[in-house]
C-alpha cells in the first residue's frame, strides 16, 4: 500500500520566505554547523501527519475542506526576534516566531486538531506554536556567542495574509526534503 509523507501547513509568501533566507545568510557564525531549512520549503506547520495512505489522503481533503469553510483569510505578522527550541543552553530548532494572528492560527489548529481526531488520527502530543522553523542545529563550538549573535537581530514585521490551509507532501532525498502541495484548502471569503 502507498503512503505519502505528509503535514498540513500555512505556506509564506516568496516576500518573507527571501526575507527569512537572508536572515540565515546573518546567522552563519564560525565554528557552527546548522541545516538552513531551504527557502522554499520555509512554512508554518499546522500539523504533522507522518506516513498516510491514499485513502488517508482524501480524508484528510474532506476535512481540511470542510474546516476551510469554516475560517476567514487573516493576518499574520513576524514576531521581531529569533527564538530558540528547547532553549538557549541547548539550542536545537532556530526559529522566528508569529507576532499577530495566533488566535486565528490557534484556532485553525485547534479545529484540525479535533476534527482529524475524530477521525482515528492521533493528536499532536505538545502544544501548538506558531512558529517558522529556519535552521536545525548540529553544532555550535560557542553557544554564548552564537545566541548573543541571535539576539541582537532584529526581524523585520513583515505580515501577510493566510488565505488557504495546504495539505503537503513531503518527499525526502539525500540533499533535503522537498515538499509539495498536495491539496490548497482556500479559508472562506467573506
Amino acid at each position: 500500500m502507498e503512503k505519502v509523507r505528509s503535514f498540513i501547513a500555512v505556506n509564506l509568501n516568496p516576500e518573507i520566505k527571501e526575507y527569512l533566507s537572508s536572515l540565515q545568510a546573518n546567522l552563519n557564525v564560525p565554528e557552527t554547523k546548522i541545516k538552513w531549512v531551504e527557502k522554499n520549503n520555509l512554512h508554518i506547520t499546522m500539523k504533522f501527519l507522518g506516513y498516510i495512505t491514499l485513502e488517508q489522503t482524501e480524508l484528510i481533503k474532506l476535512v481540511l475542506k470542510r474546516i476551510s469553510s469554516r475560517h476567514i483569510p487573516f493576518i499574520i505578522k513576524l514576531s521581531s526576534n529569533i527564538g530558540i527550541f528547547p532553549t538557549y543552553q541547548m539550542p536545537r530548532i532556530i526559529w522566528v516566531g508569529i507576532k499577530e494572528g495566533v488566535n486565528q492560527l490557534n484556532e485553525l489548529y485547534n479545529s484540525i486538531e479535533n476534527n482529524l481526531s475524530n477521525k482515528g488520527l492521533p493528536r499532536e502530543n505538545k502544544e501548538f506554536s506558531s512558529h517558522i522553523t529556519i535552521g536545525r542545529v548540529k553544532f555550535i563550538r560557542d553557544t554564548t556567542n552564537f545566541i548573543k549573535i541571535l539576539k541582537s537581530i532584529e526581524v523585520n514585521n513583515f505580515t501577510q495574509e493566510v488565505g488557504s490551509i495546504d495539505l503537503m507532501e513531503s518527499k525526502l532525498t539525500p540533499n533535503g526534503p522537498i515538499y509539495d502541495i498536495i491539496a490548497k484548502l482556500p479559508l472562506l471569503k467573506q
